[in-house]
Protein backbone atom coordinates (compact mmCIF):
# COMPACT_ATOMS: atom_id res chain seq x y z
CA UNK A 1 0.00 0.00 0.00
CA UNK A 2 1.49 3.46 -0.83
CA UNK A 3 2.55 5.53 1.97
CA UNK A 4 0.00 8.29 2.55
CA UNK A 5 3.03 10.85 2.87
CA UNK A 6 3.97 12.42 -0.71
CA UNK A 7 7.43 11.38 -1.28
CA UNK A 8 8.75 12.58 -4.40
CA UNK A 9 12.20 11.40 -5.60
CA UNK A 10 14.61 14.01 -7.56
CA UNK A 11 17.52 12.63 -9.64
CA UNK A 12 19.77 14.80 -11.72
CA UNK A 13 21.99 13.30 -15.06
CA UNK A 14 24.31 14.97 -16.66
CA UNK A 15 26.33 12.54 -19.42
CA UNK A 16 25.66 9.51 -17.36
CA UNK A 17 22.39 8.05 -18.83
CA UNK A 18 23.25 3.90 -17.87
CA UNK A 19 23.90 5.01 -14.25
CA UNK A 20 20.39 6.57 -14.47
CA UNK A 21 18.55 3.87 -15.92
CA UNK A 22 20.00 1.51 -13.07
CA UNK A 23 18.89 4.51 -10.39
CA UNK A 24 15.41 4.73 -12.03
CA UNK A 25 15.23 0.52 -12.23
CA UNK A 26 16.35 0.53 -8.14
CA UNK A 27 13.58 2.96 -7.35
CA UNK A 28 10.61 1.06 -9.43
CA UNK A 29 11.95 -2.08 -8.14
CA UNK A 30 11.76 -1.53 -4.45
CA UNK A 31 10.12 2.20 -3.95
CA UNK A 32 7.50 2.31 -6.28
CA UNK A 33 4.84 1.68 -3.22
CA UNK A 34 7.03 4.14 -0.93
CA UNK A 35 7.05 7.23 -4.39
CA UNK A 36 4.45 9.47 -5.40
CA UNK A 37 6.59 10.37 -8.16
CA UNK A 38 9.95 11.00 -10.14
CA UNK A 39 11.75 14.00 -11.53
CA UNK A 40 14.52 13.53 -13.74
CA UNK A 41 16.27 16.53 -14.54
CA UNK A 42 18.86 16.30 -17.61
CA UNK A 43 21.59 18.99 -17.59
CA UNK A 44 21.98 19.24 -21.22
CA UNK A 45 23.74 15.87 -21.62
CA UNK A 46 23.95 16.21 -25.13
CA UNK A 47 24.53 11.74 -25.13
CA UNK A 48 22.47 9.19 -25.65
CA UNK A 49 20.96 9.70 -21.83
CA UNK A 50 17.66 10.76 -23.15
CA UNK A 51 17.51 8.09 -25.36
CA UNK A 52 18.39 5.68 -22.52
CA UNK A 53 15.88 6.34 -20.08
CA UNK A 54 13.10 6.83 -22.93
CA UNK A 55 13.74 3.43 -23.80
CA UNK A 56 14.11 1.82 -20.60
CA UNK A 57 10.49 3.73 -19.87
CA UNK A 58 8.90 2.10 -22.50
CA UNK A 59 10.39 -1.15 -21.90
CA UNK A 60 8.90 -1.49 -18.29
CA UNK A 61 5.43 0.10 -18.94
CA UNK A 62 6.69 3.41 -17.05
CA UNK A 63 4.58 6.30 -17.49
CA UNK A 64 7.09 9.10 -18.99
CA UNK A 65 6.18 12.80 -19.31
CA UNK A 66 9.03 14.83 -21.07
CA UNK A 67 9.42 18.99 -20.40
CA UNK A 68 11.22 21.46 -21.21
CA UNK A 69 13.09 24.21 -18.88
CA UNK A 70 13.18 27.59 -20.74
CA UNK A 71 13.03 31.19 -19.58
CA UNK A 72 12.09 30.28 -15.75
CA UNK A 73 9.03 27.98 -17.27
CA UNK A 74 8.06 24.77 -17.96
CA UNK A 75 6.90 23.73 -20.99
CA UNK A 76 4.57 22.36 -22.67
CA UNK A 77 1.89 23.53 -20.10
CA UNK A 78 1.40 21.79 -17.36
CA UNK A 79 -0.86 20.88 -14.36
CA UNK A 80 -1.24 17.79 -11.83
CA UNK A 81 -4.23 15.89 -13.84
CA UNK A 82 -1.34 15.15 -16.66
CA UNK A 83 0.47 13.47 -14.00
CA UNK A 84 -2.30 10.38 -14.05
CA UNK A 85 -1.08 6.90 -14.46
CA UNK A 86 -2.58 2.93 -14.32
CA UNK A 87 -3.01 1.10 -11.00
CA UNK A 88 0.70 0.44 -9.56
CA UNK A 89 2.86 2.68 -11.16
CA UNK A 90 4.03 6.02 -10.60
CA UNK A 91 5.04 9.01 -12.78
CA UNK A 92 8.79 9.37 -14.19
CA UNK A 93 8.59 13.42 -15.24
CA UNK A 94 11.71 13.81 -17.17
CA UNK A 95 12.98 17.61 -17.29
CA UNK A 96 15.34 18.93 -20.20
CA UNK A 97 16.99 21.83 -18.21
CA UNK A 98 18.32 23.21 -21.75
CA UNK A 99 22.18 23.73 -20.03
CA UNK A 100 24.40 22.49 -17.74
CA UNK A 101 23.55 24.64 -14.09
CA UNK A 102 25.60 22.10 -12.34
CA UNK A 103 24.47 19.86 -8.94
CA UNK A 104 22.29 22.94 -7.15
CA UNK A 105 20.89 24.24 -10.56
CA UNK A 106 19.77 20.90 -12.36
CA UNK A 107 18.21 19.85 -8.67
CA UNK A 108 16.50 23.32 -8.13
CA UNK A 109 14.78 22.68 -11.59
CA UNK A 110 12.91 19.48 -10.10
CA UNK A 111 12.57 21.35 -6.80
CA UNK A 112 10.88 24.32 -8.82
CA UNK A 113 8.82 21.51 -10.37
CA UNK A 114 7.48 20.43 -7.28
CA UNK A 115 6.68 23.74 -5.61
CA UNK A 116 4.84 24.36 -8.44
CA UNK A 117 2.99 21.39 -9.57
CA UNK A 118 2.91 18.55 -7.74
CA UNK A 119 1.33 18.11 -4.09
CA UNK A 120 4.32 16.69 -1.95
CA UNK A 121 5.74 16.25 1.35
CA UNK A 122 8.75 15.37 1.25
CA UNK A 123 11.55 15.86 -1.93
CA UNK A 124 14.28 12.94 -1.61
CA UNK A 125 17.22 14.09 -3.66
CA UNK A 126 19.20 11.40 -5.13
CA UNK A 127 22.53 10.99 -6.84
CA UNK A 128 22.04 9.14 -10.50
CA UNK A 129 24.57 7.32 -9.14
CA UNK A 130 23.19 5.79 -6.16
CA UNK A 131 20.61 2.55 -5.61
CA UNK A 132 17.81 2.66 -3.53
CA UNK A 133 17.40 -0.52 -1.11
CA UNK A 134 14.01 -1.83 0.23
CA UNK A 135 12.14 0.72 2.82
CA UNK A 136 14.69 3.36 2.65
CA UNK A 137 12.16 6.19 1.69
CA UNK A 138 9.86 4.83 4.40
CA UNK A 139 11.88 4.53 7.26
CA UNK A 140 13.85 8.08 6.27
CA UNK A 141 9.95 9.80 6.24
CA UNK A 142 9.19 7.89 9.83
CA UNK A 143 12.37 9.35 11.26
CA UNK A 144 10.88 13.02 10.06
CA UNK A 145 7.48 11.97 11.88
CA UNK A 146 9.97 11.41 15.27
CA UNK A 147 10.24 14.93 15.41
CA UNK A 148 8.41 18.08 14.25
CA UNK A 149 11.73 20.44 13.59
CA UNK A 150 13.64 17.56 11.51
CA UNK A 151 14.45 20.27 7.79
CA UNK A 152 16.52 17.57 6.31
CA UNK A 153 17.17 13.56 6.89
CA UNK A 154 20.17 11.59 5.78
CA UNK A 155 20.68 7.47 5.38
CA UNK A 156 23.09 5.05 5.54
CA UNK A 157 25.65 5.30 2.22
CA UNK A 158 27.30 2.58 1.20
CA UNK A 159 30.11 1.98 -1.39
CA UNK A 160 28.25 0.25 -4.33
CA UNK A 161 31.87 -1.17 -5.43
CA UNK A 162 32.99 -2.00 -1.72
CA UNK A 163 29.50 -3.02 0.31
CA UNK A 164 31.17 -4.13 3.05
CA UNK A 165 31.94 -0.32 4.02
CA UNK A 166 30.59 3.15 4.86
CA UNK A 167 31.11 5.82 3.09
CA UNK A 168 28.63 7.90 5.14
CA UNK A 169 26.08 7.94 7.92
CA UNK A 170 24.14 10.60 7.21
CA UNK A 171 26.50 12.94 6.39
CA UNK A 172 29.29 14.42 7.63
CA UNK A 173 31.05 17.20 10.11
CA UNK A 174 32.81 20.02 9.13
CA UNK A 175 35.38 21.77 10.32
CA UNK A 176 35.11 25.77 9.14
CA UNK A 177 39.02 26.60 10.31
CA UNK A 178 40.08 24.82 7.66
CA UNK A 179 37.22 24.27 5.46
CA UNK A 180 37.53 20.81 5.28
CA UNK A 181 34.80 17.62 5.85
CA UNK A 182 35.05 14.45 6.84
CA UNK A 183 32.21 12.15 6.41
CA UNK A 184 30.41 10.30 9.84
CA UNK A 185 31.57 6.62 10.06
CA UNK A 186 33.50 6.53 6.63
CA UNK A 187 34.82 3.40 6.03
CA UNK A 188 33.34 1.65 8.85
CA UNK A 189 31.72 -1.82 8.74
CA UNK A 190 28.68 -1.75 6.98
CA UNK A 191 27.08 -4.37 9.64
CA UNK A 192 28.28 -2.56 12.80
CA UNK A 193 25.87 -1.49 15.10
CA UNK A 194 24.53 3.06 14.05
CA UNK A 195 23.38 5.20 17.34
CA UNK A 196 21.13 7.68 15.85
CA UNK A 197 22.15 10.18 18.77
CA UNK A 198 25.69 9.75 18.33
CA UNK A 199 25.42 10.53 14.52
CA UNK A 200 23.28 13.41 14.60
CA UNK A 201 25.48 15.39 17.26
CA UNK A 202 28.06 15.53 14.65
CA UNK A 203 26.19 16.21 11.84
CA UNK A 204 27.05 19.64 10.30
CA UNK A 205 25.19 18.61 7.13
CA UNK A 206 23.56 15.86 5.12
CA UNK A 207 25.36 14.24 2.36
CA UNK A 208 23.71 14.92 -1.08
CA UNK A 209 23.71 11.91 -2.59
CA UNK A 210 21.15 11.44 -0.58
CA UNK A 211 19.07 14.07 1.14
CA UNK A 212 15.91 14.29 2.19
CA UNK A 213 14.19 17.97 2.96
CA UNK A 214 10.63 18.34 4.31
CA UNK A 215 8.28 20.82 2.42
CA UNK A 216 7.87 22.84 5.12
CA UNK A 217 11.83 23.20 5.28
CA UNK A 218 12.28 23.88 1.66
CA UNK A 219 9.80 26.81 1.62
CA UNK A 220 11.17 28.51 4.73
CA UNK A 221 15.18 28.31 3.18
CA UNK A 222 14.55 28.37 -0.17
CA UNK A 223 16.42 26.22 -2.98
CA UNK A 224 20.36 25.24 -3.11
CA UNK A 225 22.58 28.39 -4.15
CA UNK A 226 23.66 28.03 -7.70
CA UNK A 227 26.76 29.62 -7.64
CA UNK A 228 28.76 27.20 -6.30
CA UNK A 229 27.92 24.59 -9.43
CA UNK A 230 29.71 21.64 -7.52
CA UNK A 231 30.27 20.90 -4.25
CA UNK A 232 29.15 22.50 -0.76
CA UNK A 233 25.87 22.94 -2.10
CA UNK A 234 24.81 20.59 0.43
CA UNK A 235 26.72 22.45 3.56
CA UNK A 236 25.79 25.85 2.43
CA UNK A 237 21.49 24.26 2.13
CA UNK A 238 22.13 22.83 5.88
CA UNK A 239 23.64 25.36 7.22
CA UNK A 240 21.17 28.20 6.27
CA UNK A 241 18.46 25.71 7.45
CA UNK A 242 20.19 25.31 11.12
CA UNK A 243 20.21 28.79 11.33
CA UNK A 244 16.25 28.93 10.09
CA UNK A 245 15.69 26.30 13.36
CA UNK A 246 15.88 23.47 11.64
CA UNK A 247 17.38 20.09 12.66
CA UNK A 248 19.48 17.57 10.62
CA UNK A 249 18.76 13.74 10.87
CA UNK A 250 19.51 10.74 10.57
CA UNK A 251 17.87 7.25 9.75
CA UNK A 252 19.92 4.30 10.33
CA UNK A 253 18.03 1.84 8.50
CA UNK A 254 17.61 3.44 5.45
CA UNK A 255 20.09 2.16 3.05
CA UNK A 256 21.56 4.09 -0.64
CA UNK A 257 24.02 1.96 -2.68
CA UNK A 258 26.58 4.66 -3.99
CA UNK A 259 28.82 4.41 -6.58
CA UNK A 260 30.53 7.76 -6.44
CA UNK A 261 32.15 9.70 -8.49
CA UNK A 262 29.99 8.16 -11.51
CA UNK A 263 29.33 11.22 -13.62
CA UNK A 264 32.38 14.01 -12.64
CA UNK A 265 35.37 12.01 -11.52
CA UNK A 266 35.39 12.70 -8.20
CA UNK A 267 36.77 10.53 -5.32
CA UNK A 268 37.83 10.51 -1.59
CA UNK A 269 41.00 10.16 -3.22
CA UNK A 270 42.01 13.15 -4.15
CA UNK A 271 45.50 12.01 -6.57
CA UNK A 272 41.97 9.62 -8.65
CA UNK A 273 39.99 13.17 -8.90
CA UNK A 274 39.34 14.75 -11.80
CA UNK A 275 40.71 17.93 -12.64
CA UNK A 276 37.11 19.45 -12.95
CA UNK A 277 36.47 18.14 -9.48
CA UNK A 278 39.22 19.49 -8.11
CA UNK A 279 38.68 22.91 -9.34
CA UNK A 280 35.13 23.02 -8.19
CA UNK A 281 36.01 21.50 -4.68
CA UNK A 282 38.71 24.09 -4.03
CA UNK A 283 36.59 27.21 -5.69
CA UNK A 284 33.17 26.14 -3.80
CA UNK A 285 35.49 25.40 -0.48
CA UNK A 286 36.65 29.58 -0.59
CA UNK A 287 33.26 30.79 -1.53
CA UNK A 288 31.13 28.79 0.99
CA UNK A 289 34.13 30.22 3.89
CA UNK A 290 33.89 33.69 2.41
CA UNK A 291 29.63 33.16 3.26
CA UNK A 292 29.73 31.83 6.26
CA UNK A 293 32.97 31.96 8.10
CA UNK A 294 34.79 35.03 7.02
CA UNK A 295 37.33 35.00 9.98
CA UNK A 296 38.63 31.55 9.26
CA UNK A 297 38.99 32.37 5.49
CA UNK A 298 43.24 32.80 5.65
CA UNK A 299 43.34 29.70 7.68
CA UNK A 300 41.06 27.95 5.13
CA UNK A 301 43.27 29.56 1.82
CA UNK A 302 46.48 28.39 3.70
CA UNK A 303 45.61 24.84 4.02
CA UNK A 304 43.98 24.21 0.55
CA UNK A 305 47.49 25.26 -0.29
CA UNK A 306 49.24 23.24 1.70
CA UNK A 307 47.10 20.33 0.47
CA UNK A 308 48.39 21.45 -2.97
CA UNK A 309 51.50 21.07 -2.18
CA UNK A 310 51.68 17.31 -2.40
CA UNK A 311 50.85 17.64 -5.74
CA UNK A 312 53.56 19.48 -6.11
CA UNK A 313 55.97 17.16 -4.70
CA UNK A 314 54.45 14.39 -6.62
CA UNK A 315 55.28 16.44 -10.03
CA UNK A 316 51.31 17.11 -10.63
CA UNK A 317 52.07 20.56 -11.72
CA UNK A 318 48.64 20.93 -13.52
CA UNK A 319 46.70 19.65 -9.99
CA UNK A 320 48.52 22.58 -8.41
CA UNK A 321 47.77 24.79 -11.02
CA UNK A 322 44.09 23.71 -10.80
CA UNK A 323 44.00 24.56 -7.25
CA UNK A 324 45.56 28.00 -7.55
CA UNK A 325 43.04 29.58 -10.26
CA UNK A 326 40.28 27.74 -8.20
CA UNK A 327 41.62 29.54 -4.99
CA UNK A 328 42.01 33.10 -6.72
CA UNK A 329 38.80 33.17 -8.74
CA UNK A 330 40.58 31.97 -12.42
CA UNK A 331 37.97 30.22 -14.86
CA UNK A 332 38.91 26.83 -15.66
Amino acid sequence: MRSIDKVWLVVLNWRNGKDTVDCLQSAYSVARDELAGIVLCDNASGDDSIERVTQWAVSNNVTLQSLAWDNQQFHPPHNKRQLTTSEGTIPLVLIQTGANYGFAGGNNVGLRYLQECCDFDYAFLLNNDALLTTGAVNYMVARFKQAPNIGMCGCTVIYNHTPTQVQALGGARYQPWIGRSQHIGAHTAAEAPREISLVESQLDYILGAALMISRPCLNKIGLMDESYFLYYEEIDWATRAKRAGFTLAYSPDAVVFHKEGGTIGSSSAGNKRSLLSEYYLVRSRVAFTRKFYPQFLLTTIAFTLAQGARALLAHDFKRFAVRLKAILGVPL
